[in-house]
């Protein structure tokens, strides 16, 4: 492959074409440009060892050019002083602006997180990243550190040689350079067979994504039934999918994320306990000035019974008579218009309460709903696993019909690792990383090169 061939590639994140340049240039010789061919390669057939399970299954890591999306919370202890001063007894998640946002893994594989420093990401795992940032960043904060990841980008596969379609190709988990070469058109020999193929490349994303639904919705869910029941999470089939210590690090994450939730409503009904108990105390207020009122128009009660007496014997005026029942009157006004202000402040206790216990039961049939709605996820979840692991048993035969088609190609990955570029030979079953290249090599052209 030719700097020509490059040139007409799409191209991708601007650092990977610098490595993609700097690797094919180092590759090519003074041939022609269609004959260019990495001058290692022997005229004896590599030896390549295949991979195992393990090694084909192994845990998704980040890479260079990766572009992550971190979000740091910061979980503060409770105040549980005594006394009037203490304000707070329940422990709240909350997030840290200035510490949260989107990173690129660089050249060197870190990323720089403020406080925390340069941070190691290239060739850590998902699951990893989250206990190291974690431990990086608790020693700084006040409180227990929890992150939440999300990965937002990832780098293009590249393909450079005899094929198709030459080029940078949109990375998908579980890619393998069977996968890559159909893509490119290097399998255009077996057209009958590519929806074979592009199945299995399919059907080994569906299992990457379909094993992170079921690990999320157990955690999840382990957590909800241990809070509705009262007892510890179950653990057994999480362990069995990801073991113990990715299995604590997802059980983490989901007890984190319902703590910001109850935190949410615990301050909702600690505002509506609030209002409870200051309309209660303005109650108490409002009924002694009821009662004040009701024995002022008694007063008022006796004193016009005397004025008309008085009336009678001719002993007081119009005036007075008239004045006595103005007042009294104006009392039995004060009465009722403290009666009303009595009953729209009962009324307005009565819908906090109401609003109270509206919360609480709302809670509960909202997480017995989740419960029942993660059950249904992870039984779905469960059959795809096992379908999809059935198919991919199949795998091993398919690849050697379809290796023997393609026996006049010399495959090689080019890696970008933080120490340099790394070559390896590779198989139809090779897994590939994002930012990776794929030299294809006609076998008859490098045994005359080595010639």
């Amino acid at each position: 492959m030719n700097e020509a061939k490059l040139a007409r590639a799409k191209p991708a994140v601007r650092m990977m074409r610098a490595a993609v340049c700097t690797a094919v240039l180092g590759l090519t010789t003074t041939a022609s440009a269609e004959d260019a061919i990495e001058p290692t390669i022997s005229a004896a057939p590599q030896k390549v060892e295949r991979l195992t399970s393990a090694e084909i299954n192994r845990p998704a890591a980040y890479a260079i050019g990766d572009k992550l999306k971190i979000t740091v919370f910061e979980q503060m202890q409770p105040d549980t002083r005594e006394g009037e001063g203490r304000r707070d007894i329940v422990a709240s998640a909350i997030e840290r602006p200035e510490l949260s946002g989107e990173y690129i893994v660089q050249e060197d594989g870190n990323i720089y997180v403020p406080l925390a420093g340069s941070v190691s990401v290239a060739g850590t795992t998902f699951q990893d990243l989250d206990t190291v940032l974690s431990s990086a960043l608790s020693g700084k904060l006040n409180g227990s550190v929890r992150v939440g990841i999300q990965l937002l980008e990832r780098e293009p596969v590249y393909v450079l040689g005899p094929v198709a379609r030459p080029g940078p190709y949109k990375y998908i988990p579980g890619m393998s350079v069977l996968h890559a070469l159909a893509l490119a058109g290097a399998v255009e020999t077996a057209p009958q067979d590519q929806w074979r193929l592009l199945d299995t490349a399919r059907e080994k994303e569906r299992l990457l994504k379909s094993s992170e639904r079921l690990t999320r919705s157990l955690a999840r869910a382990s957590i909800l039934v241990a809070e509705r029941d009262g007892t510890k999470p179950a653990t057994k089939r999480l362990y069995e999918l990801v073991g113990p210590a990715s299995a604590k690090a997802r059980l983490t994450e989901a007890d984190t994320y319902r703590q910001v939730e109850r935190s949410k409503r615990k301050k909702q009904e600690s505002a509506i306990e609030a209002a409870i108990q200051s309309y209660q105390a303005e109650l108490t207020i409002q009924r002694n000035k009821l009662a004040q009122v009701e024995s002022n128009i008694g007063d008022r009660n006796l004193r016009m019974d005397h004025v008309v007496k008085l009336r009678e014997r001719g002993a007081t005026t119009d005036a007075t008579y008239y004045a006595s029942l103005t007042e009294l009157g104006d009392a039995k006004e004060r009465f009722q218009d403290a009666k009303a202000v009595i009953a729209q402040t009962e009324h307005r206790i009565s819908d906090l309460l109401h609003d109270r216990l509206r919360i609480a039961v709302e809670a509960e049939v909202d997480r017995e709903r989740e419960i029942r709605e993660l059950q249904s996820v992870i039984d779905e979840e469960e059959l795809t696993r096992a379908a999809v692991s059935t198919a991919l048993a199949q795998l091993p035969g398919i690849l050697e019909g379809q290796a023997a088609t393609r026996k006049d190609l010399n495959l090689t990955i080019l890696h970008r690792t933080q120490w340099g570029m790394k070559r390896r030979p590779a198989q139809d079953d090779s897994t590939l990383e994002p930012g990776d290249v794929l030299q294809i090599t006609p076998a008859t052209a490098a045994r005359v090169a080595s010639q």
